[in-house]
């Protein structure tokens, strides 16, 4: 086994980490894809009737001449549009519930199961040169491992603050790795450098980010300017 030479850096963590996820995600997509395409046809569904009403409420105070925080002090208060709102809340669940509980069970078997393996770490982590050690640079153990994995629900609930100590902290350790008492290290024989490629994966994954933003704003917009159109003609 290479030498540990010092504490992984967070970008280096997290393109280990991103790697993994896209592994898990394949077998939680093929589970979740049973009834997927009725489920997302009845949350466009319940959005519709959410945009169609805020849409019908702005034509109608924009023709009587009200002002925009009297309407949206009506619309928080509208009954019709909680209800549809609630609607379109519970379809969300429905279509994300499937593929959480099951990303959430493959990747409990999959983070303890490799990281308390000789390997110590996961593919992802073995392809970034990392692994997973406790405080005295020891194998962490399948107690360990498995409460590493179960304290990452907390880096999760911090609304990822717990996982950006690991950029922070002297020994980039997160927040999971205090409770756990583990530490992420890189091989001595590993490049300093993050890799070209994995940069090239981190540059993917915020350019389709940032896409998937955009879209989803202009078809947000386009949407609402539909629904005024018909509410106006």
């Amino acid at each position: 086994m290479a030498e540990i030479a010092g504490p992984a850096g967070f970008w280096r963590r997290y393109a280990a980490w991103s790697l993994d996820a896209a592994i898990v995600a394949v077998p939680t997509l093929l589970l979740s894809a049973n009834g997927f395409p009725t489920r997302l046809q009845a949350l466009q569904a319940a959005s519709a009737t959410v945009v169609n009403l805020v849409a019908q409420r702005l034509t109608d105070a924009l023709m009587q001449g009200g002002d925009l925080l009297r309407l949206a002090q009506r619309l928080a208060d509208e009954p019709a549009l909680r209800l549809a709102i609630d609607a379109m809340l519970a379809c969300l669940r429905s279509l994300l519930t499937p593929p959480l509980l099951w990303f959430a069970l493959f990747a409990a078997i999959y983070w303890i199961a490799f990281e308390a393996s000789p390997w110590q770490a996961t593919p992802g982590k073995r392809a970034l040169r990392i692994r997973i050690t406790d405080r005295d640079g020891a194998a962490p153990g399948w107690s360990r491992a498995a409460l590493r994995h179960v304290a990452g629900a907390l880096s999760w609930l911090t609304l990822n603050l717990g996982h950006a100590l690991a950029a922070w902290t002297p020994q980039k350790r997160a927040l999971h790795d205090f409770v756990a008492g583990t530490r992420v290290l890189v091989d001595e024989d590993a490049n300093a450098a993050l890799p070209a490629w994995a940069k090239a994966w981190i540059a993917l994954q915020i350019a389709a980010t940032l896409f998937s933003a955009a879209w989803l704003y202009l078809h947000l917009l386009g949407t609402l300017r539909t629904a005024v159109d018909s509410a106006l003609y």
